[in-house]
């Protein structure tokens, strides 16, 4: 079905920038192109790894950086069909849990809700539990 909407008002919650803290073409510029516009009239800027994590949003758009996280997906798709032909099922371990883990190491704290939570440092006993419990191949 077709609709046609008629807009009498819009209210803006959160204005954006109007200017984004670096451009996609400045990030996709290997460090040689950087390094041999210094010396020129319009040098390209230099951007650092903490502004480039701080808006890894933008950063992510970058060809080079795009298409590391699109191999990665495939290579990913690629073990989970590999797996899952051979009879493994996928299982998905806590990652924070209530105390330390089993190693006795709670380096990585957090608080979660009011609550301290640890980063879980190995899905092991989380996997032997699986394999206990009649799903004998897991991943």
């Amino acid at each position: 079905q077709d609709a046609e909407l008629v807009i009498k008002r819009i209210h803006s919650v959160s204005k954006a920038d109007a200017m984004l803290p670096f451009l996609v073409e400045d990030a996709a510029r290997s460090e040689k192109e950087v390094e041999e516009s210094q010396d020129t009239d319009r040098p390209f800027p230099r951007l650092g790894q903490e502004l480039r994590l701080d808006h890894r949003w933008l950063d992510l758009r970058a060809p080079a950086n795009n298409a590391i996280m699109r191999v990665q997906s495939a290579i990913c798709q690629l073990f989970r069909e590999s797996l899952y032909s051979q009879g493994f099922v996928e299982i998905h371990t806590p990652k924070l849990i209530a105390g330390e883990s089993e190693s006795g190491a709670g380096v990585f704290t957090t608080d979660y809700f009011g609550t301290t939570a640890c980063l879980a440092q190995s899905p092991q006993l989380y996997k032997q539990m699986a394999i206990s419990s009649d799903l004998d191949r897991v991943f």
